[in-house]
């Protein structure tokens, strides 16, 4: 199938609805797309979860530690939350490491109610017992104060958390409270807008006690799970209120490594455009979320928990089995992969995925410099690839290219996770072409099954189109076999067939218009049961002249073959005739016939309302203007170069001459047909070759010699036609030669 085919002007009826439904789908995908709906989010998502499981690697930075609450510990020092006295001496011992940054993702909400202090407290409120706490230090009875100090000994984070719904709130915090204190982050933004709106909004906190929140940054710890409960993206920044923001722990994390005293929010009307923290710049969505790119996990095999990042028991670092000097200058979380303490999730690389590992993973994103972006032109290159090759193959499909749209279909999928995973994995950024190929997926079927309907009616019209014009055999073919020819155009080797009546104009003058029609079906019938009998399509009749050929839209190899014997076939039906004829009728026919076999174009040509099936091109042309030739030459049956080369097999020609037909600047070779190979006289083949031989000797302007050699021809046979024509024209040469550049050739000047 050629690109001339597929951009041709001829247009099925059908075409319309193909273009339709393919139209329809598109647009119903981009109006979806737009609107941002939720159709394919979790094809999306997975999509999204198979292409970073292609393209994770290590952790990059190596500044990231993780002190476990793990089983271990909670096994050895008891159940979570320990008394503060504890998680005080665990905090002392992380800080003899000098690690760069402590932070907890756990949030110290209430007083510890095993302190001393607290003991006396509560007995005093709920019994109204006066208790004294003696002989222990006075620092020893609070171990709330304990934890603060030693909080206070290096920097330290501790965790908050944010509800997207209202509690109950043990201790409010009022405005004067260091958790509010907006310093820590810094806007540069579009005049006039509220960054707020854009970010994903608290409507109560959870907040460490606030002896804890005096000695210690504070940052919330929240995960953003998606449907499926997985943690794609996970915010940097969340508002509480209209003008408050708060940052995560990563975020805090990174900006007391870097010793800030502040990080950056740039933002538009858009939304938030990015964090800066000084040189170090942190992509993220415009509600102010960090795309996770998640470094390649550790599954352990007992008990199928994950992790990426070194991580350190609690309990052997209190019991000095790890030195904490494998702390230094790391930024260490302290969080709990215990599956009792439930912070365990679901990432694209994991099903159990401790909570603190995600806070790790995204400060080694910043650090590392390759956190995941999803930039805004990535919605707009989807858009039109959407639009685009859905537009292209419901063009293909509509124009009967299956082939083609099936390719367009495997290279749209295929360059779009290509697309995507070259993007992450070199650019880090996020393309999820989900919806390009779903557009694909939709139109590619649906339209296919909409054309595979189109053809089973194409299949009815050409057994109402050919059933009259070519053989049962030949049509039964073409019913069980409609792949194997195009109505709707193809370029194709075929050999067409030109025959008219000689001064049938004359005969028709002189007939009644009933008799000239009985006339011509008398004559018309055999030919016609001769064409079809050789597996020939008869193209049309136009009035006496008949236009057939072979090769279309029937497949055959010996297509030349078969048309010069039914040719042969129809002169000689033709002389058994002529004699009734002449007797029925009056007149004798005499018929004309030109063959040629080459390329050309079949298919079904004509207006919408009407057409058929028939052939066009430089062959056909020659075809034609080989029929009348024969006026010239006193021939039946002329062939060209290609027809005879082809059918040489099974007949004998004669080479006749070098024409050149009117509007060609070069001559082509036509041949006479005689007859069957083996059938011809002695005498005609003889008179063939002298004429061969007098032509050549014409080309090399030997006039007389030429002349001497057509009277033996003529001496043999006086009436051949060739011979007389070619002893004319020498005669004029002689008299009056050719130019001096003239190569042989005879240039006809009419095309009938």
């Amino acid at each position: 199938m050629g690109w001339r085919r597929i951009f041709s002007r001829r247009v099925l009826r059908h075409i319309p609805l193909v273009w339709t439904i393919g139209s329809v789908i598109t647009l119903l995908c981009l109006v979806i797309f737009v609107l941002g709906l939720d159709v394919v989010d979790a094809v999306s998502d997975k999509l999204y979860d198979a292409l970073l499981r292609q393209v994770h690697e290590q952790p990059k930075s190596g500044r990231v530690a993780i002190v476990d609450l793990d089983e271990k510990s909670l096994e050895e020092l008891g159940q979570w939350p320990w008394p503060r006295y504890l998680t005080a001496r665990l905090t002392e011992r992380i800080l003899s490491g000098s690690p760069s940054v402590v932070a907890y993702d756990v949030v110290f909400a209430e007083p510890d109610r095993t302190s001393p202090e607290q003991l006396r407290i509560d007995l005093q409120r709920n019994l109204n017992l006066l208790v004294e706490v003696k002989g222990l230090p006075a620092d020893m009875t609070d171990y709330d104060r304990l934890l603060a100090q030693a909080l206070s000994g290096g920097k330290t984070i501790l965790g908050c958390f944010m509800h997207a719904s209202p509690t109950m709130v043990a201790e409010a915090p009022d405005d004067s409270d260091p958790l509010y204190d907006g310093s820590r982050l810094f806007l540069r933004g579009t005049a006039g807008v509220n960054i707020n709106e854009y970010l994903t909004q608290a409507k109560d906190i959870t907040v460490p006690i606030p002896i804890l929140r005096k000695s210690a940054e504070t940052a919330f710890f929240n995960a953003s799970v998606d449907a499926d409960n997985v943690v794609r993206k996970n915010p940097l920044i969340w508002a509480f209120g209209p003008q408050r923001i708060y940052p995560s722990l990563a975020l805090e994390a990174v900006r007391l490594d870097r010793g800030l005293s502040q990080s950056m929010i740039e933002y538009d009307d858009g939304g938030v455009v990015q964090l800066r923290l000084r040189d170090v710049l942190i992509p993220c969505t415009k509600s102010g979320r960090l795309v996770v790119n998640y470094r390649t996990v550790h599954e352990n095999p007992r008990t199928g928990l994950a992790s990426s990042f070194p991580s350190y028991s609690a309990a052997d670092l209190l019991d000095g089995t790890v030195d904490s000097s494998v702390l230094s200058n790391k930024i260490v979380f302290v969080g709990t992969s215990a599956i009792g303490l439930r912070d365990l999730r679901a990432t694209p690389l994991a099903r159990l995925f401790p909570g603190v590992e995600v806070h790790a993973t995204m400060v080694d994103n910043i650090l590392a410099g390759d956190a995941l972006s999803e930039p805004n032109w990535m919605d707009g290159a989807q858009f039109m690839a959407i639009l685009v090759v859905g537009l292209f193959m419901t063009f293909l499909i509509s124009r009967g290219c299956s082939w083609l749209s099936f390719l367009l279909t495997l290279l749209t999928l295929g360059l779009s996770m290509a697309t995507a995973v070259v993007l992450l994995a070199h650019r880090q950024m996020v393309f999820v072409p989900a919806w390009t190929m779903l557009s694909t997926l939709l139109i590619y079927p649906v339209l296919t099954m909409i054309r595979f309907w189109q053809e089973e009616q194409q299949k009815q019209r050409v057994r109402n189109m050919f059933g009259t014009m070519v053989s049962r055999d030949v049509l039964r073919y073409l019913e069980a076999n409609p792949e194997s020819f195009s109505l709707r155009g193809e370029r194709t080797e075929a050999t067409v067939f030109f025959s008219d009546v000689a001064g049938f104009t004359t005969i028709s003058e002189q007939m009644e218009p009933d008799r000239m029609t009985d006339l011509l079906n008398r004559y018309l019938t055999p030919m016609t049961d001769i064409i079809l009998g050789h597996g020939g399509y008869v193209d049309k009749y136009e009035g006496d002249a008949v236009m057939a050929e072979w090769g279309v839209p029937f497949r055959a190899d010996d297509h030349a073959a078969q048309a010069c014997l039914a040719a042969i076939e129809q002169q000689e039906r033709l002389a058994q005739l002529r004699p009734e004829l002449k007797k029925e009728f009056g007149h004798e026919l005499h018929v004309r016939m030109g063959i040629n076999t080459g390329t050309v174009t079949a298919g079904n040509m004509g207006s919408d309302m009407r057409f058929s099936y028939t052939v066009m091109g430089d062959t056909v042309n020659f075809a034609s203007r080989l029929e009348p030739t024969n006026k010239e030459y006193g021939t039946s049956i002329l062939i060209g170069e290609a027809t005879a080369k082809a059918a040489a097999d099974v007949i004998e020609v004669r080479f006749l001459d070098k024409i050149v037909v009117q509007g060609k600047s070069k001559p082509v070779t036509v041949y006479e047909l005689l007859g069957k190979r083996g059938t011809i006289s002695d005498d005609t083949r003889k008179v063939a070759s002298l004429y061969t031989e007098a032509l050549h000797l014409h080309w090399e302007r030997r006039w007389e010699d030429a002349l001497d050699t057509l009277a033996e021809a003529l001496g043999i046979d006086p009436d051949d036609g060739p011979s007389n024509t070619l002893r004319i024209r020498i005669t004029g040469y002689r008299d009056d030669p050719p130019p001096e550049d003239w190569g042989g050739e005879y240039v006809r000047t009419t095309k009938d």
